[in-house]
């Protein structure tokens, strides 16, 4: 933000607010508070988008360990998709990208993932409710069972699953 149009030094850490740009860009953007007790004049966003690239964890028998397939180049169109909005508000509001909030010189925090899902898949590493293959008594009832994304928050949509899940193992396994 400009220096006349300070954030304030009191924020929540809670998203306060959001922008749907998933037709016009294929991105949707919380407002996120930073909440650092001193004045900022940053406004900060969370930017989710559909990234079309999946990482990839393949066994590797030779080292005995698992590798990643990952490239970095991968995260360009997230961060496109993230422009969409974010080039607009600049635009619109005379504001610039901060380049001293993620590293020398670097605009995007892109070295995350804010809602991480994935690991154990609904009906591939588990049956369709979770129980974990060929361990009796093993239950996954989280984030893992969904691969890839939910668009935002994914909270509710991994309490339905616990829930439809756990009603199933209560009346069949216990």
């Amino acid at each position: 933000n400009q220096i006349w149009d300070p954030t304030g030094s009191l924020q929540a850490s809670i998203p306060c607010g959001g922008i749907d740009n998933w037709a016009a860009g294929g991105a949707f953007a919380e407002v996120a508070p930073l909440p650092t007790g001193i004045e900022t004049w940053a406004s900060f966003y969370l930017s989710i988008t559909k990234n079309p690239n999946r990482a990839r964890f393949t066994w590797n028998a030779s080292t005995g360990a698992v590798d990643l397939n990952w490239q970095t180049a991968w995260k360009q169109p997230a961060i496109d998709m993230a422009k969409t909005i974010f080039d607009k508000i600049n635009a619109k509001e005379g504001t610039i990208y901060r380049t001293d909030l993620f590293g020398v010189y670097k605009i995007w925090g892109d070295h995350l993932t804010y809602h991480p899902l994935g690991g154990a898949v609904l009906g591939k590493a588990t049956d369709n409710y979770g129980r974990l293959q060929g361990y009796s008594g093993l239950y996954v009832i989280d984030g893992a069972l969904i691969p890839g994304n939910t668009s935002v928050n994914p909270f509710v949509t991994i309490t339905a699953l616990a829930e439809r899940n756990i009603e199933n193992i209560i009346a069949v396994d216990l």
